[in-house]
């Protein structure tokens, strides 16, 4: 007779367990207790909404044609009422819960049994003759309303050179000339929508969230702003090969050419908290008392703290930066003619009189008694807002934020998103990038550009497809590595094809190189970010073999406010101060970051590159916590002045700006319960919170998300967690030329053997490749290589592409 093993009396208590900790498959309206607060880490986990999936529990099927998501992708569910709320489903990738969403990924719930709203030509006629006149009139002053601050603008500050952290913070915004322009009349399109907006809700005395669901019937055609209507780009009948350098026609759909493209807005996942409904950044507290100052915040929660990460390294911060340039470029409002704008006095110890004052102005009051700024007198910080884009919708509506490059995993920060950028980082031999050659060594080429460099005494600056490239000089080292991937590739599709002619090599490597980057983010970058759970429940995992099959055209994969004014700038966090760059006399070189923002001269010494690169492997990023190094704290773009800008404090206020709701919302949504009490946060952080916010629903969203503790084998928590898979997943499904997809949906694809030899690519290969003279690098090269099984190995042991699958 068998005896029963006591491992299995555990195996049938937990099987008991699972059936009985909830009887039913659905929302629990019980409050479980709040995890383990940190207080030496400030460490906070909002609790679970759904059913607990440590008890996994087999749901209901949703119903036909309804399909299972993660919470947060079906963003409408939160204002629904408890009876209205969606089933609970069990989502398709592992055995995690999510909800069937019949609403989409839209946050409005569309009633079927509501008159849709006028949009288009053919919408007019639904419309009274009262409304088209109101239309007419609201749109034309708002016109004259924008002429008239155009011609106040001869009394607007600007900066200059000498405003050196403005001067170079707003370098960080620098694009094309083409591209300015572009979005500068963008802008004042977008602006005059917005102005219209205000004066017909005013008349009309509409609800601020009426326009913030977009549930206002007002349509512009037949008005001055009809030129915004149905602006769909023109697409070949055919579909090309390559993708469009600025990202249009991605879509097959021409109605959703534009999706993706640059220049166009970001989207939301939330509607916007603008305190009008349309523009009017969130300065006011749900008690009605106005928002605690950003500098204020920063000082009281945003400290310098040395805390290492056990075993990421800064190149894995560095990738983090790179990536971001990719997908995502602000732009601060201009004057008509192109300059930046200055909202404080040039010695900085005042706000500028209300008069002088251009109105895109959102400047950071320094309080007298600041323990860092006031001994350089400082009373204020420069802050302008970002400037808008026409949402594409033939209606008024609230303001959307731009992105001046393409909101795709493009390369774009290596190729640029405008034809002439993009000509200009080539050579037109070969497919080969342009580069200087430094006494044998390929380094990106030099530009003179004053508009460029923050100034030129320090030497040029280096020259590639985005403007940024010489912000720090660790990315500068990284612009250096996939510029000189895209020639070694070429070099060798040249050699496997002597016929090619120079556009097709060089298209062809740029293809390569873009899948390169697609396949880095979602096999070795992205899930150390959100963790193995994360990657499965959104579905973001690489497939071992065939091609994938998520390609949706009904997704936009244009990033979100969310996404771009906090949940990605978690990186912010895991910056060091200081680089500890070893030298080959066994000594190292201690390298202040501000001393090398702008200031890249040291890769022109013969051995620094591979110096850099080295230093990035072996010295530790630090963690995601609420933690910031003075040196984007106080010292951020400093220049030759001895401080700089607080970017924490200019975080808080972006996010303000964009009009991002406050940190409780975006847990709900993501399905957890709402935080009711500073106290949940736990005794320390609790006391910090409450002594800089008057309740739980003002935390700014970056704050709150710095705060929470990681989530499984993740850098970040839950809620920035699920914003950033959810950006990520619309990067895959929204992308045609995604590098995974078949030649059914994508019209570049890779054959089955070149999507094997691609998948090969790996960041401890391109060092080897592309560095001068590294002989050994470490597997897993955003690990750092004291970790157990990750020690250098020779070059020549790491998986290496063969590109005889392109010889044709």
């Amino acid at each position: 007779m068998l005896r029963f093993q006591p491992s299995l009396w555990w195996l049938a208590l937990l099987v008991l367990i699972s059936f009985t900790f909830e009887e039913t498959c659905g929302f629990s309206l019980n409050k479980r207790a709040r995890s383990a607060v940190t207080n030496e880490n400030f460490k906070f986990q909002p609790t679970p909404n759904l059913v607990n999936t440590n008890f996994y529990k087999k749901c209901d099927p949703c119903p036909h044609g309804v399909q299972c998501v993660p919470s947060i992708q079906c963003p409408a569910h939160v204002r629904l009422r408890t009876h209205e709320k969606p089933q609970i489903c069990d989502l398709p990738h592992g055995n995690y819960h999510g909800v069937c969403c019949t609403t989409g990924r839209n946050f409005t719930n569309f009633d079927k049994h509501k008159k849709p709203f006028a949009q288009g030509r053919s919408a007019v006629s639904d419309v009274t003759t009262n409304i088209i006149k109101l239309m007419n009139a609201v749109v034309s002053e708002a016109g004259e309303h924008l002429i008239d601050l155009s011609q106040h603008e001869e009394e607007v500050a600007v900066i200059n050179p000498h405003d050196q952290p403005e001067f170079m913070h707003n370098l960080g915004f620098r694009s094309s000339t083409e591209s300015e322009m572009k979005i500068q009349h963008a802008n004042k399109r977008a602006l005059h929508q917005v102005f219209a907006s205000r004066l017909f809700k005013e008349r009309q005395n509409v609800a601020e969230e009426d326009f913030q669901l977009r549930e206002v019937q007002a349509p512009i055609d037949g008005t001055p702003l009809e030129h915004l209507c149905d602006q769909f780009p023109v697409c070949p009948p055919e579909a090309s090969r390559y993708r469009t350098i600025d990202g249009k026609c991605n879509n097959p759909d021409p109605r959703k050419g534009l999706w993706g493209a640059a220049g166009s807005p970001m989207e939301r996942l939330l509607p916007p908290s603008y305190e009008d409904g349309i523009w009017q950044p969130r300065l006011t507290s749900v008690t009605g008392s106005p928002l605690t100052n950003p500098r204020t915040i920063s000082r009281e929660l945003i400290k310098d703290a040395d805390r290492p990460h056990p075993s990421l390294n800064l190149l894995f911060m560095q990738f983090g930066q790179f990536l971001t340039h990719d997908i995502s470029l602000s732009s601060s409002i201009k004057t008509s003619d192109g300059a930046s704008i200055r909202c404080c006095t040039k010695d900085g110890r005042r706000i500028l009189p209300r008069e002088s004052l251009h109105f895109a102005c959102l400047p950071i009051f320094i309080e007298p008694d600041d323990d860092f700024y006031s001994q350089f007198d400082q009373g204020c910080m420069n802050f302008v807002r970002s400037a808008l884009a026409p949402d594409g919708q033939c209606q008024l509506g609230y303001g959307k934020q731009v992105s001046k490059v393409t909101h795709f995993i493009d390369g774009s920060a290596i190729y640029g998103v405008d034809e002439k950028t993009a000509s200009e980082v080539r050579s037109f031999q070969g497919g080969r990038l342009r580069m200087l050659d430094d006494f044998g060594r390929q380094l990106l080429p030099l530009t003179l550009d004053t508009k460029t460099c923050v100034s030129l005494d320090k030497g040029p600056c280096f020259f590639a497809g985005d403007f940024r490239a010489s912000q720090i000089i660790s990315l500068t080292a990284l612009h250096i590595l996939f510029a000189r991937e895209h020639n070694r590739i070429a070099d060798i599709l040249s050699g496997l094809n002597p016929r090619w002619s120079d556009d097709v090599i060089f298209f062809e490597t740029k293809r390569i190189v873009e899948a390169e980057i697609q396949h880095i983010v979602y096999n070795e970058w992205l899930p150390k970010v959100v963790g193995t759970e994360t990657m499965q429940r959104f579905g973001l995992s690489i497939r071992e073999t065939g091609y994938s099959d998520d390609y949706n055209p009904d997704v936009n994969a244009c990033i979100t406010s969310e996404f771009s004014t906090a949940a990605q700038r978690f990186g912010h966090s895991t910056v060091d101060g200081r680089f500890f760059v070893h030298k080959g006399n066994g000594e190292d070189e201690v390298i202040e970051i501000p001393d090398v923002f702008f200031n890249t001269n040291r890769l022109r010494q013969r051995n620094f590159y591979d110096e850099i690169l080295l230093t990035l492997t072996r010295q530790p990023m630090q963690q995601v916590d609420s933690a910031l190094t003075q040196g984007l704290s106080k010292f951020l773009f400093r220049g030759s002045n001895p401080f700089g800008l607080d970017l924490a404090s200019i975080n808080i206020l972006r996010g303000r700006d964009h009009g991002i709701r406050p940190y409780n919302d975006y847990v709900e949504v993501t399905g957890h319960s709402k935080v009711l009490s500073f106290d949940e946060f736990g005794p320390g952080v609790a006391e910090k919170l409450a002594s800089v916010y008057q309740s739980p629903d003002d935390i700014d969203l970056w704050i709150g998300g710095l705060i929470e503790a990681a989530r499984g084998d993740g850098l970040v928590g839950p809620t920035f967690g699920d914003i950033i898979a959810d950006q990520f997943s619309k990067f895959r499904q929204g992308d045609r030329y995604f590098y995974e997809h078949s030649p059914m949906i994508n019209p570049g694809a890779f054959t089955p053997d070149q999507l094997k030899e691609i998948k090969k690519t790996s960041v401890a290969r391109l060092i080897c490749d592309n560095s001068d003279g590294i002989q050994a690098q470490s597997p897993k090269a955003f690990i750092r290589p004291e970790i157990p099984g990750n020690g250098p190995i020779p070059c020549g042991s790491l998986p290496a592409g063969n590109f005889l699958p392109w010889q044709v």
